[in-house]
């Protein structure tokens, strides 16, 4: 994955950053003899710092989140954190990419098992939003917080939104400006964005119907886009 180094915990790459307390007991590495290698170690370290930045950044905010707060938050000294991230705006970026990725990915999968393109952009959507519901500090730092990082963390965000034109575009489609497939795409990070803002995260699946609707509107019209304006199409 983009953004990532190091060798991770097994099975960490489906897991949103920040879905598990990075002081886990089960995380932790043994003193003494452990019979790990050095890079599954740093691997582990890796993880832990970036859980951390997860949860205290959807905790105090970014601009609160300090050095010292994540590796107090994983476990690991300030001399572990610096080796693996020269600053917070890093480790961030590299959580926040570690999640895009895994969103993606997903979405990508459910989108590939649908029967039609609609109906692909709508298991797309349900799968992005389930998913964030499910994980609101990775959902919190990554739609929210990331407005305070640096500018890498931005430029990150807007090549991402950038990746999500591959679901508007195929063989069967036909050709779409990209400045109109944009604007759907920032028209539902905004809606999703205004929720974290001023909702809860577990309210995000109930923009599913409308998101749908507004995706598919201006590429098939009214009468197809319809039916999705229903949890389940039919």
């Amino acid at each position: 994955m983009s953004g990532h180094t190091g060798t991770p915990e097994a099975g960490c790459t489906e897991v949103l950053p920040g879905s598990r307390s990075a002081l886990d007991p089960g995380r932790a590495i043994k003193p003494g003899r452990h019979g790990l290698s050095p890079e599954t170690v740093a691997g582990i370290q890796r993880e832990r710092l970036i859980d951390a930045l997860v949860q205290v950044a959807s905790e105090r905010g970014f601009a609160h989140t300090t050095i010292s707060r994540v590796t107090e938050g994983a476990g690991v000294t300030k001399k572990t954190f610096y080796a693996h991230f020269p600053d917070l705006d890093a480790c961030f970026l590299a959580a926040y990419q570690r999640g895009m990725d895994i969103l993606l990915g997903r979405m990508t999968r459910a989108y590939d098992s649908a029967a039609t393109w609609p109906d692909g952009i709508h298991a797309a959507l349900r799968t992005l939003l389930v998913a964030l519901a499910r994980e609101p500090r990775f959902a919190r730092v990554s739609l929210v917080e990331a407005n305070a990082a640096g500018p890498r963390v931005r430029q990150a965000r807007i090549a991402n939104l950038a990746r999500f034109r591959a679901f508007f575009t195929g063989p069967s489609l036909p050709p779409v400006p990209v400045a109109v497939v944009d604007a759907i795409v920032g028209g539902i990070y905004s809606a999703i964005h205004v929720q974290m803002e001023t909702g809860d995260a577990d309210e995000l699946p109930s923009l599913l119907p409308s998101l749908t609707y507004f995706a598919l509107l201006p590429l098939i019209g009214r009468e197809g886009a319809a039916p999705y304006l229903t949890d389940e199409p039919g």
